[in-house]
């Protein structure tokens, strides 16, 4: 048995109290409930109040602990320590959310609207309504019953912006105009009010991810690098705090993080409007080897080690892959309370998201047209949420650095700093693009330009990096 256990950690029972029964030690020394003890986290403040601690270290009472219960201290050795939790909680996946309770049902009027589209597709002339101008019943027409119950008028089946949603199959849209026109129809639970938001904690999140993280430094050559990797995945059914939002929850008709249908949150479930799969960073530091005691110019005088000796060199390279977004119609086609997704045309493959130039349009485009999209039919929500991939973001920041030893308690170092440094354009997707959005009815669909910030705070340059290079200079005195 060792005489004491390491700093960094021993493997031990939960109780770092005196064991008051020990149970037998196993063939190894090792109890079936141990448990790593990473002791550079315990605070003294949460140890029992008899606990009194002088020279003896959290180490020597945790490695005590152990033999009186009759398990073996291991000095040294290494034990991974996944920092965390890597693996989303119960408590951690029940999000807020917001939703419409008084959302509109389209069931009911749902054999009109279609009944009316099958009429004006007939042509001739032929209206909405089953008839011609001349008030003659069109061939082939079919009958509307709310019509015929006299939920609404034929100039109202006939006017131009019920025809105008017929042609974006906008049942929803229709049916909201029905029930600012009469209440009969009973679309909404509670008539007496249009929206009703309700909040709750019905929201579900989940987060998996792997990350590593490497140190290496090269004391001799002057060079420090770290560098970091995730690999992760995140997935819920509304990536949208609605407590925090301005109004409404944060939920429009328009927005794109809308849920399509509020009573259907099953069917929002994908990938998160944040989800990155790769997240890169590395950074390094780089003491050029000129200049006395270094590599060359060792031994250079006072006037020449100044000009030549304590230069350094650092950057931080950052990439990440793109986040999902989702190609909304821009049509109500299954409620009022939320545009409906895209839906692919027949024979039509799902187009793949990518960078591209179009002519005429300032900065690249996802999408040339939205010549594969069309909209859904009445009553349904279209493509999965978040099926699309962004475009991705990486950005290099650089600094270079010059120390000069003023006296021997003074130091003077002047920084160079550029942000930036390799003026790279960074692309946002459609959902969060300054010109740009993912309905296939926005007259800038798929469009991704461009991120205008003005010089940045650190803020924005954290989280967005630089729309163009920024370069500052810092004067720094130590003494």
């Amino acid at each position: 048995m060792e005489p004491e256990a390491e700093n960094r950690g021993v493997k031990a029972e939960p109780s770092l109290g005196p064991a008051t029964a020990s149970p037998p030690a196993p063939e190894h020394g090792i109890l079936d409930t141990s448990v790593v003890i990473d002791l550079e986290h315990i605070d003294p403040a949460h140890l029992p109040d008899q606990t009194f601690i002088t020279a003896i270290t959290l180490a020597e009472l945790a490695a005590e602990a152990c033999r009186e219960a009759g398990a073996t201290v291991h000095r040294g050795g290494t034990y991974v320590c996944m920092e965390g939790p890597q693996f989303s909680t119960l408590a951690e996946s029940r999000l807020y959310r917001a939703w419409d309770a008084n959302q509109i049902n389209i069931a009911p009027i749902l054999p009109s609207f279609l009944a009316m589209r099958h009429n004006l597709r007939l042509g001739g002339g032929c209206r909405p309504d089953g008839t011609l101008a001349s008030g003659a019943p069109c061939p082939g027409a079919q009958e509307v019953p709310i019509i015929r119950q006299g939920l609404i008028t034929s100039t109202f089946a006939n006017s131009s912006q019920t025809q105008s949603e017929l042609a974006q199959n906008a049942a929803g849209s229709f049916g909201n105009r029905i029930e600012q026109s009469t209440l009969n129809a009973r679309l909404r639970m509670n008539q007496q009010f249009a929206q009703i938001m309700y909040i709750d904690n019905g929201g579900d999140s989940i987060y998996h991810a792997a990350q590593f993280a490497a140190r290496r430094r090269f004391d001799r050559a002057g060079l420090l690098l770290n560098a970091a990797y995730t690999l992760g995945k995140s997935i819920d059914n509304l990536s949208l705090d609605p407590v925090h939002a301005s109004v409404g929850g944060g939920l429009t008709t328009t927005a794109s993080r809308t849920p399509a249908d509020a009573r259907n949150y099953r069917n929002e479930r994908a990938r998160s409007d944040y989800d990155q799969r790769h997240v890169l960073n590395i950074a390094g530091v780089y003491e050029l080897p000129f200049g006395r005691g270094k590599t060359w110019l060792g031994n250079a005088g006072g006037l020449l080690n100044g000009l030549v000796g304590g230069w350094s060199i650092s950057g931080l390279y950052t990439y990440q892959s793109g986040e999902p977004f989702t190609v909304r119609s821009g049509a109500l086609t299954h409620n009022a309370s939320a545009q409906s997704r895209a839906a692919l045309k027949e024979g039509v493959a799902l187009p793949k998201a990518k960078l591209q130039e179009k002519p005429g349009v300032i900065g690249p485009v996802l999408f040339p047209d939205a010549s594969a999209f069309t909209f859904p039919e009445p009553g349904e929500l279209g493509l999965g949420r978040n099926i699309f991939q962004g475009p991705s973001f990486h950005n290099l920041d650089a600094s270079i650095a010059k120390t000069v030893a003023a006296t021997e308690r003074i130091r003077v170092t002047l920084r160079g700093e550029f942000f930036n440094a390799l003026n790279h354009p960074n692309f946002m997707n459609p959902r969060d693009a300054s010109v740009g959005s993912p309905a296939i009815t926005s007259t800038v669909f798929g469009q991704t330009c461009c991120v205008t910030l003005s010089t940045a705070s650190s803020a924005t340059t954290n989280q967005n990096g630089e729309s163009w290079r920024v370069i500052q200079l810092a004067l720094r005195i130590s003494f």
